[in-house]
């Protein structure tokens, strides 16, 4: 985005700081997001699946 704004003659370096931070933030963002979804799918335990009534019977 920032090379967006430097083609575009826009040369205010606290903006362009500014998105670039942001895009950088945006990334890290989207890998812990990916990192937290795939320890999700692995921590998904099959009791969550379990409908109330049968957890219910087998706590009996």
């Amino acid at each position: 985005m920032s090379a967006l704004f430097r083609d575009a003659g826009y040369e205010v370096p606290e903006l362009l700081a500014y998105i670039d931070n942001l895009e950088r933030e945006n990334e890290k963002l989207k890998l812990e997001n990916r990192k937290l979804k795939a320890d999700a799918v692995r921590r998904s335990p099959s009791a969550q699946g379990m409908n109330s009534r049968l957890k219910d019977a087998l706590r009996e």
